[in-house]
């Protein structure tokens, strides 16, 4: 049987990579939340989105294994604190992390390629 790699959506993405460069990878879902979106207003309707979304893409990595932590219920429901990855977080993270920056090396030739051979 075959065996694919984990697919991530630019949340779990974000949280994974910075859950490794975190030393000892510890956060909370208000910080994770607050370094993932930096721009937004504590208290506005986009923070409480922005929580939301993040809160969920935690308990994705959570269902999955990769990450653990212990849940806590408060005004905003259910969190959680003392985030960290497993060891098969951590493992996935590196692998990760190498996937996003062959990504990124090899989207610029991507980009001149598409732009010299346009779609007809």
């Amino acid at each position: 049987m075959t065996k694919f790699d984990p697919v991530f959506d630019s949340t779990e993405s974000a949280i994974l990579l910075a859950m490794y460069e975190e030393e000892n990878g510890h956060y909370d879902s208000y910080l994770l939340t607050w370094k993932l979106n930096a721009g937004v207003t504590i208290g506005s309707p986009e923070a409480e989105e922005s929580f939301k979304k993040t809160r969920a893409a935690t308990e994705n990595l959570i269902e999955r294994g990769f990450v653990r932590g212990e849940r806590q219920k408060g005004a905003d429901g259910v969190y959680f604190k003392e985030l960290k990855l497993t060891p098969e977080g951590e493992r996935m993270a590196i692998s990760h992390r190498k996937e996003v920056e062959r990504f990124n090396k090899e989207l610029p030739k991507i980009v001149d390629l598409e732009n010299k051979n346009p779609p007809q």
